[in-house]
């Protein structure tokens, strides 16, 4: 499972941070799912134990636009200090982020 706490790293898949804000909130939801969690999880599990199907279901419920917004806000506020999204309606400046995909390389995160 990828360390989604510490995505710091990701920025040097990217060319600018414009590229970084347009791909890595969608990468982040669509590589945040069920099966990424139970594997992850069951790699750490103890020997004869496996995580539970509905607790991976939760972590997919929980990875939804708002939170990859959130997320990229939360990134933004600490590597940038806010440069992009930082007023409070970043739900919305995500979404216009995300709007330029069509002018910006889609760099997909698996």
């Amino acid at each position: 499972m990828k360390n989604y706490g510490m995505e710091d790293n990701r920025m040097g898949k990217y060319a600018n941070h414009e590229e970084f804000g347009v791909n890595a909130p969608i990468n982040y939801r669509e590589d945040t799912t069920s099966q990424a969690y139970l594997n992850g999880m069951s790699a750490i599990a103890p020997p004869g134990m496996k995580p539970k199907q509905r607790r991976g279901q939760k972590f997919e419920e929980k990875t939804d636009f708002k939170t990859s917004a959130r997320w990229h806000r939360n990134f933004d506020m600490a590597m940038f200090g806010g440069s992009d999204i930082e007023a409070p309606d970043y739900s919305s400046r995500q979404m216009s982020l995300e709007g330029k995909l069509n002018g910006i390389k889609r760099i997909p995160g698996r």
